[in-house]
């Protein structure tokens, strides 16, 4: 799997995906969840390119959002899914390492407040810009496995030798808040990750599981009943407090004065299905109004469990 790297908060017969469903509601009384941390403008950490000071993240969820700094190199962080630690291909099966067969139909997901970890800890905020180095629409990075141009995060940065990344996996809740029927792409409708009672998802997968059959890893699963892999799992927040989940990616990173680097950033779907499968108190959680399917109780389960998971983690 390479270097090693953690994930979690900064605190740490054949089924098809359904297709209803959202983020889920919220919490009551503050029970569980995987929060985000609080910002790190105004700390310290590495010196900004051209003697520039760290700023925090900007305010609100402007479109055209403010810079935290104009100068600095380019960081590429390619997106790569996997699986039983073999890549995970897109529209395709994919053998799990329960057996089963697994092709994802759906892979979505948003990147926000974006910071690289200081050898102290401190967070670094950090721009997330486009290919050609502007800042993106709102600030944020919408992964669509449908779209190869999608799968590289780009972020600018200053100088320096830091402890890896950290980016809250989903919307800051100044954006999830912000209504997608006036906003344009990645928070459009057209996203498909729009949620009237949560705001957004912030990841959406889907996709169809046919179990083992007998002889292929075991003595059969007809029904399905053993499967480890979700047909879906929609993970969002709460109109009405923030939930999005803060995450690392532990590894030594050095950003040069100017140019570029780069690295592969793996997201471990055996984690993510983990997580989503796993026996976690949902005590607190509010469904949004009318029927709720499993993939939102998935998506929860996930949530909460994050701090421990390694669903990122540095590829070669």
């Amino acid at each position: 799997m390479g270097a090693a790297a953690a994930c979690g908060t900064s605190s740490k017969p054949q089924q098809m995906a359904s297709g209803t469903g959202g983020a889920g509601g919220g919490e009551l009384h503050g029970s569980g969840g995987a929060g985000n941390t609080g910002g790190a403008g105004g700390q310290g950490g590495a010196g900004g390119a051209g003697g520039q000071a760290d700023a925090g993240w900007p305010a609100g969820c402007a479109e055209q959002s403010a810079s935290i700094r104009t100068e600095g190199a380019i960081v590429e962080l390619a997106f790569e899914l996997v699986l039983g630690g073999e890549p995970f291909l897109f529209g395709e099966p994919n053998v799990a390492p329960d057996g089963s067969t697994v092709t994802p139909l759906n892979v979505r997901f948003y990147v926000s407040h974006a910071a690289l970890i200081g050898a102290d800890g401190d967070l670094v905020p950090v721009d997330i810009v486009g290919p050609e180095g502007a800042a993106t629409p709102y600030g944020v990075h919408f992964y669509n496995a449908e779209d190869p141009g999608s799968a590289t995060l780009r972020l600018r940065a200053p100088a320096g030798s830091y402890e890896g990344v950290s980016f809250v996996w989903g919307l800051h809740q100044a954006c999830n808040t912000s209504r997608p029927e006036t906003n344009v792409a990645p928070l459009s409708e057209a996203s498909q990750m729009t949620w009237p009672h949560t705001g957004y998802l912030f990841l959406r997968y889907e996709g169809s599981v046919a179990p083992p059959a007998e002889g292929e890893g075991g003595s059969g699963d007809p029904d399905g009943e053993t499967a480890t892999v979700p047909p879906a799992v929609h993970m969002g927040g709460n109109l009405a407090m923030d939930l999005a989940p803060r995450v690392e990616v532990r590894g030594a990173l050095s950003v040069p004065a100017s140019g570029s680097t780069g690295k592969v950033v793996r997201v471990v779907l055996d984690e993510v299905f983990a997580g989503a499968t796993a026996d976690i108190d949902l005590t607190g959680y509010v469904p949004p109004p009318g029927p709720v399917g499993d993939e939102l109780y998935a998506g929860e389960r996930l949530r909460r469990g994050l701090p421990d998971l390694t669903v990122f983690s540095f590829g070669p």
